[in-house]
């Protein structure tokens, strides 16, 4: 059973704020300011998550339409593409669920 973000599950949110470089860990709710130019989240390495793990992204600074967030996969698959996530769209909330290593983190609210 995964780590999840809420009230019922096995862990707590933890919540964080980037406004540079960020190596996020599971059950993170991370507050991302771009105000102050682009930069990268790093995913956990799958050997750091268990199925059911999720990380919350919630734009802040909205900033994002001009210095994307990059939500790199570090190896992982998002939403079962070998891809990194762009965040381009000002105020947005993206929720990532870890399924396993065929679809990797999938995206389960935007």
């Amino acid at each position: 059973m995964g780590r999840y973000i809420s009230t019922t599950g096995t862990a707590s949110p933890v919540l964080r704020t980037a406004t540079a470089n960020f190596a996020a860990t599971a059950s993170d709710r991370i507050l991302l300011d771009s105000s102050g130019g682009a930069f990268t989240v790093t995913l956990p390495a799958v050997a750091d998550v268990l199925e059911g793990d999720q990380i919350q992204l919630i734009e802040v600074g909205s900033s994002a339409n001009s210095n994307n967030i990059t939500v790199a996969r570090n190896g992982a698959n998002i939403n079962g593409s070998a891809e990194d996530l762009t965040i381009d769209i000002n105020g947005s909330i993206v929720t990532l669920l870890y399924t396993n290593v065929t679809y990797g983190w999938v995206i389960t609210s935007s």
